[in-house]
């Protein structure tokens, strides 16, 4: 609680703990180095991604392997799985939309290529959606009760209380990556 000397009535919630994480220049250089080369490598799988579908669009039978490979390869990491979800949401969901294609994101499901679940759409019950959609609010509930920190508990309550008046696709899609993250940790 905050030390009101003047008796103000005015509190303040204690503040999350943070930690100092303290490195060498030597180790800062580094470090940018291999972001500047991890932001490389997701651009690069980003155009491979576009350029692949246009082709599998096209009709390239190949195309549809080769995106499923890619897919199949991220998903053995979560955290990977989660940013070629979020590659695939937006370039398929893109594409669509330049090419007037009425269909929702693509994703890899059971190997093939397949349109994403619709949000609030309940799935058959077996295993686990790959499309990057919140099924439904309680698997966000369900978040908050298996983490740690009171902090993200109530920021995860809060984000479930509000995620159905989000009518921003965009801010939607930021959710559910957002979500997928935390889920990998």
């Amino acid at each position: 609680m905050y030390n009101d000397p003047i008796g103000s009535g005015l509190t303040r919630a204690p503040q999350p703990k943070r930690v100092n994480i303290m490195i060498t220049i030597k180790d800062a250089k580094f470090l940018a180095k291999e972001l500047i080369l991890g932001t490389d490598i997701k651009s690069r799988a980003t155009e491979t991604v576009r350029a692949t579908y246009a082709a599998f669009v096209s009709g390239d039978a190949k195309a549809e392997k080769v995106l499923v490979t890619l897919w199949e390869v991220c998903a053995t990491d979560k955290p990977t799985l989660a940013v070629i979800r979020a590659i695939f949401n937006r370039v398929t969901k893109k594409m669509h939309k330049e090419l007037e294609i009425d269909k929702r994101a693509m994703v890899v499901k059971d190997g093939k290529l397949v349109e994403a679940q619709q949000r609030g759409a309940k799935g058959d019950g077996g295993g686990e959606s790959e499309g990057g959609e919140v099924e439904s609010l309680g698997l966000v509930a369900a978040h908050a009760e298996s983490v740690d920190t009171d902090e993200l508990k109530a920021a995860l309550k809060t984000i479930a209380a509000h995620a159905d008046t989000v009518t921003d696709p965009e801010v939607f899609d930021a959710l559910n990556i957002a979500l997928d993250m935390l889920n990998a940790i």
